[in-house]
């Protein structure tokens, strides 16, 4: 397996990818407009264009997991100090989860974030993303309560969501 830059041509399997790793939360949002407005926000690689590095990890000729790679100063979802650099819309596969898959996007986003001279790689995550809260936590980072959002007030969307901050050092 190896991660790289995704392809122009890649864009819709990365959508379904996103769509299906995402998939098995919408029962844990309790506002279904919520979760459909989260859900189209990550898979919408347009927005991101300019700004953000889409990231794909591959195996056997096929996309098993994706990431992307935000660098300092590009971050306009969030505010963040300017040497900060955000990864988010990380997804696997279902199938091919529990395979280092995540773990390797997110040491090449730590490394792109490192060789630009950022000070701190930083990401948000949902409480009931256990899978994925466990990792990060793992890899080092930590939480940032500064940086937590309201997602439902964030989208203009009734109920409660709220995005969980994460940073790692890398000083």
């Amino acid at each position: 397996m190896h991660v790289r830059e995704a392809l122009p041509s890649e864009s819709d399997d990365i959508r379904a990818l996103l769509t299906a790793a995402y998939g098995q939360y919408a029962a844990a949002v309790p506002v279904t407009a919520l979760f459909e407005r989260y859900r189209a926000d990550l898979i919408d690689l347009d927005a991101a264009a300019g700004r953000a590095v889409t990231l794909v990890a591959e195996a056997g000729g096929e996309l098993v997991g994706t990431a992307r790679f935000y660098p300092a100063g590009k971050v306009e979802e969030v505010p963040l100090p300017d040497d900060w650099a955000w990864v988010r819309a990380v997804g696997v596969r279902p199938g091919r989860r529990g395979g280092g898959t995540a773990r390797l996007l997110m040491a090449d986003c730590a490394a792109r974030a490192a060789a630009a001279g950022s000070a701190v790689v930083s990401l948000h995550t949902m409480a009931f993303m256990t899978d994925a809260v466990r990792l990060y936590e793992r890899l080092g980072y930590r939480r940032e309560l500064s940086m937590d959002v309201d997602v439902a007030a964030h989208y203009g969307v009734g109920g409660e969501m709220v995005a969980l901050g994460y940073r790692l050092d890398l000083s």
